[in-house]
């Protein structure tokens, strides 16, 4: 009886420290995720200074590349932690490579779908934004 409740004790410390590490390894993600985000608007805003030399086709390129790109990070992080509620095979288990694997083959599938018309995101973000982008860019051109 008493093996069995430090079996438990062991299996709850381990599955304790996995999720942790887990938990630390997303974290990672989403802040590396973050940098990505800061530095892109930092680029954005340095870009956004002189527009002079860039049509408003350019821009609009641009701008519909931006929004796929949202919707595709989104759709990713969403299919991530819809992954996360499917339970693990208890058979196998899941090595730690064939986690990266589906983590990278998720993040491609979301940039496809994205790329492909996704669920409307990036559409809704693009229509809303042209008129503002195209403004922006004729008063650029007006100095």
């Amino acid at each position: 009886m008493v093996n069995g409740i430090g079996g438990i004790t062991n299996w709850s410390m381990t599955n304790t420290t996995q999720e942790i590490s887990q938990a630390r390894a997303d974290a990672s993600r989403f802040q590396e995720s973050l940098d990505r985000a800061k530095k892109a608007l930092e680029d954005a805003k340095k870009s956004a200074v002189d527009t002079s030399g860039i049509s408003a086709e350019q821009e609009s390129k641009r701008l519909r590349e931006a929004c796929q790109g949202f919707e595709a990070m989104f759709l990713d992080i969403m299919f991530k932690e819809m992954r996360n509620t499917v339970p693990e095979n208890t058979l196998f288990g899941e090595s730690h490579g064939e986690k990266i694997w589906h983590s990278m083959l998720d993040t491609e599938l979301m940039q496809n779908v994205a790329k492909s018309g996704g669920v409307g995101i990036a559409d809704m973000m693009y229509d809303n934004l042209i008129d503002q982008v195209t403004s922006q860019t004729i008063a650029a051109k007006g100095k």
